[in-house]
């Protein structure tokens, strides 16, 4: 699953619960971008690395999913040249 992050909030990307669970659930990696820097976490990373985990958000869409944003210390992927 691909995801993209327009904040970095004291060091951690800030990813929805329920795309965490669904990575878990479906044995799947993360792929996190943010101004064009992308960090991959495997299922295993979005079980142990787990940082902060903020309130819960309203959803900004009628009928949408409330959510919570967990974070996970922004560390990006290094590319060989």
């Amino acid at each position: 699953m691909r995801r993209n992050v327009k904040t970095i909030y004291k060091g951690e990307a800030g990813l929805k619960d329920y795309d965490v669970r669904k990575c878990i659930a479906d044995g799947e990696k993360m792929e996190v971008t943010y101004e064009g820097d992308m960090m991959t976490l495997s299922c295993e990373e979005l079980t142990s690395k787990k940082g902060s985990v903020s309130q819960v958000y309203p959803s900004k869409y009628p009928g949408g999913r409330d959510y919570r944003l967990i974070g996970y210390e922004w560390n990006p992927d290094e590319v060989e040249l």
